[in-house]
């Protein structure tokens, strides 16, 4: 694996309601840097975080899930979420980030 310096990494949690698309902006993110051939769909239980049987049949995350991309000479290591209020207390050490985007 390629050694990035610490100003070259980036965490980024992917945080939200239950049915927002996180996993699928992350899975798609991904695809984009090029780090992953193919774009991974909810609906089709390929997407890279989603991958224990449980998640995949429900179609839901149920822990917090870690992939990584490397994109302009950039680690950006995500996180992807949980967003059903059964599974808040996986997601809430991710939500220890300086930085919130919202979509509102």
């Amino acid at each position: 694996m390629k050694a990035f310096a610490t100003e070259n990494i980036r965490n980024l949690a992917v945080i939200g309601h239950g049915d927002a698309g996180k996993t699928q902006l992350v899975s798609s993110l991904i695809h984009v840097a090029g780090s992953q051939q193919r774009w991974g769909k909810v609906d089709e239980g390929t997407t890279i975080t989603d991958y224990d049987e449980d998640s995949i049949e429900r179609k839901v995350s149920l822990n917090n899930n870690f992939a990584h991309a490397e994109y302009q000479d950039t680690k950006i290591n995500f996180i992807d979420t949980p967003g059903y209020a059964a599974f808040v207390p996986h997601a809430r050490p991710a939500s220890r980030c300086r930085l919130c985007v919202s979509g509102r």
